[in-house]
């Protein structure tokens, strides 16, 4: 079992087959892009923007600022745990 953290809070959990199979939160899926791939070029994979600041983070889900995905309620309203099947569970409003 894997889980994603992104700012101090759990964003994705899955067994480890699935999330690397099907990662559901942008923040995961950025993350796996990032990782090298043996013959390939580089990715240039970053999310936008700069990281908040872990000590005044932003209101709503802690990765909007830098999501490619960001709802307006993104911003205010932080996603409760979403079952996804498989096991896998995801705070996003993408799934709600």
């Amino acid at each position: 079992r894997v889980a994603v953290m992104y700012l101090g809070q759990i964003v994705e959990t899955a067994p480890a087959e699935r999330l690397y199979a099907a990662p559901a939160h942008p923040y995961t899926q950025a993350l796996l892009a990032a990782v090298p791939r043996p013959g390939a070029p580089p990715a240039e994979t970053a999310p936008a923007g700069e990281p908040p600041n872990p000590e005044d983070p932003p209101q709503g889900c802690p990765f909007h600022p830098r999501c490619p995905h960001v709802m307006p309620h993104c911003r205010t309203v932080p996603p409760p745990p979403l079952a996804q099947g498989g096991g896998q569970v995801v705070r996003c409003h993408l799934y709600g």
